[in-house]
């Protein structure tokens, strides 16, 4: 039988300490609940670990991350329908071109760019120097994609990434959320990660916390 990071129970019992006033002191905005990961073992030089994967946590944490579309023509109606949080047309990208001020403020407001495939090129010249500094891409619209689906998919999904650090630190909710809807969205973050790097003989750690509070170690198998 595969072994696990880290199983539900020993997840919840690390987030219900997190989240208490023991570990967690209540501020006045609500706190992302993050899980962090650290490696031993890894020389991130050599690209032993590279991880970029985008995960749809399967509980919509109160904080929906922002979504700017550029759909095609035909996506147009049904993308506004869907109600992301920017929906910009071809044409309307096209003017900004040049435009550095505003391209920034759509980088810096917008977690996900959904870009129609015949605008990706577009795209890529007039966003893609305000995202990238920002650890941040254009994704591929598809014309055959369920709008409605795709959008509301991203406003749930998380980049999981390494930078030049042996660990890996994920956004998995908000500080309001159950302790055992967290803990679902942290087994589907490990379970990507597992699936994508040999991580287990290389694992040191796994922590949760709160943006402010302290973390506490997850107990392992």
């Amino acid at each position: 039988m595969k072994k696990v990071l880290a199983d539900k129970e020993s997840l919840i019992e690390a987030l219900k300490l997190a989240l208490s006033t023991e570990y967690n002191v209540k501020r006045n905005f609500t706190q992302s609940v993050e899980i962090i990961l650290t490696f031993k073992g890894i020389d991130m030089k050599k690209g032993d670990l590279k991880l970029r994967e985008i995960v749809p946590l399967p509980k919509q944490p109160s904080k929906a991350k922002r979504v700017l579309v550029v759909p095609s023509f035909e996506q147009l109606e049904y993308a506004k329908k869907a109600s992301p949080n920017v929906v910009i047309t071809r044409e309307e990208l096209q003017k900004l071109q040049g435009q550095k001020r505003p391209v920034k403020k759509l980088a810096r407001q917008n977690e996900w760019f959904l870009i129609n495939q015949e605008s990706m090129a577009l795209a890529g010249r007039i966003l893609g120097p305000a995202l990238g500094p920002r650890g941040k891409f254009p994704t591929p619209l598809p014309n055959t994609a369920d709008i409605s689906e795709y959008i509301n998919r991203f406003k749930r999904s998380v980049l999981v990434k390494t930078k030049d650090q042996p660990q890996v630190q994920v956004f998995i909710g908000t500080e309001d959320m159950k302790p055992e809807d967290l803990a679902e969205n942290a087994i589907a973050v490990l379970n990507a990660i597992e699936n994508k790097a040999k991580v287990e003989t290389n694992l040191r750690n796994i922590y949760v916390k709160t943006t402010m509070g302290k973390a506490v170690k997850v107990k392992r198998a």
